[in-house]
């Protein structure tokens, strides 16, 4: 008797561990199925995101392949401006070299109320040099009408040494010339006064340069008028009497003392330059013929620089007196003069 209820006992508690371990089992299912859902909505949204990512680098990759198309075309838009610059700063670059002048002497001044301000004009030109093309040439004829009527034919057929060849005459296409004129004057009453001290008030700093440059010890004389620049810090002195200035140009440098402080001024000549009667223009060579297209490879170049002046002077072929001719292998600079025929 008392072993069946032992049984039953524990059979009770087997049937009550059964159920328990079926609740944890559940519980525990539950968890799981939860901890899966978390797992595929955490995969969704790195799917999601990642396609974002990657939606994203394409977009960076489309900007960054039209900036590097934007660069190309700057760079070549930069290329094309320093061309335009150089060829710009080319057609207006200056010679700095002036054209030599004799100057004798003619006569003894009697005074120095007589000498005059010195003045000096020079006339420049600047243009291209023309470049002569490999086997083109160049003819300038004496009369205008027969170089018209050379470029007018067009094709002319010229005889190498008994092989003719046909080339073509046109006209010169020079580029842009400038001409100008320069007036420089250096004054026989005024100088310029520089390195003017900048702590110092206009009028006392005028007054000042009018005292020490009116003194007869450095050459100095009644004074018209002092002008002073503050912008270039610097003063135009100007003299009642012709060449004073160039007595006081003898000492270029000069102590002034103001308010016990000395100050070193330097003084030069007043020179005036003026830029007069700018012209820009195209050449236009009406006497001269370019010939293009001469192929002949047996003669020299001084062979066939002669060739063709021989067969343009004559007259059955419409040519006339030549005055001079190019011709080259390679390419040549040559240069242009004012037509004054």
């Amino acid at each position: 008797m008392e072993q069946c209820e032992e049984a039953e006992k524990r059979k009770s508690n087997t049937l009550l561990d059964k159920l328990e371990a079926d609740d944890q089992q559940k519980e525990k299912q539950q968890i799981l199925d939860q901890l899966l859902q978390k797992s595929t909505e955490i995969q969704d949204t790195l799917s999601e995101k990642q396609s974002l990512y990657q939606s994203e680098i394409q977009d960076l990759k489309n900007k960054n392949e039209e900036l590097r198309r934007n660069v190309e075309k700057l760079d070549y838009k930069m290329k094309e401006c320093s061309k335009t610059f150089e060829k710009a700063r080319n057609e207006l670059q200056v010679d700095n070299k002036l054209p030599h002048k004799n100057i004798n002497f003619t006569e003894k001044a009697s005074g120095p109320g007589n000498l005059s301000s010195i003045s000096y004009t020079c006339q420049i030109l600047i243009h291209h040099p023309y470049i002569l093309q490999e086997r083109q040439a160049l003819l300038t004829f004496e009369k205008e009408e027969v170089a018209q009527g050379v470029i007018k034919k067009g094709r002319h057929k010229v005889d190498f040494n008994n092989v003719y060849e046909e080339v073509r005459a046109c006209e010169v296409q020079l580029g842009r010339t400038m001409t100008f004129e320069v007036n420089m004057t250096i004054s026989n009453t005024k100088v310029t006064v520089g390195n003017l001290p900048t702590d110092l008030p206009e009028e006392t700093l005028k007054n000042k340069l009018e005292l020490t440059f009116y003194k007869s010890n450095i050459g100095g004389s009644e004074i018209m008028g002092v002008d002073y620049d503050r912008s270039k810090n610097s003063a135009c002195i100007t003299y009642k009497e012709n060449g004073v200035a160039q007595r006081v140009l003898k000492t270029p440098q000069h102590l002034v003392k103001v308010h016990g402080s000395m100050y070193e001024i330097m003084i030069s000549p007043l020179i005036e330059i003026q830029l007069k009667k700018l012209q820009i223009f195209s050449g236009i060579c009406q006497r001269t013929v370019l010939l293009e297209q001469i192929r002949n490879q047996a003669e020299t170049e001084e062979d066939i620089k002669d060739l063709v002046e021989i067969h343009f002077q004559k007259s059955s072929n419409g040519g006339g007196e030549v005055e001079n001719t190019a011709f080259s292998l390679k390419k040549q600079f040559v240069y242009f003069e004012e037509d004054k025929a």
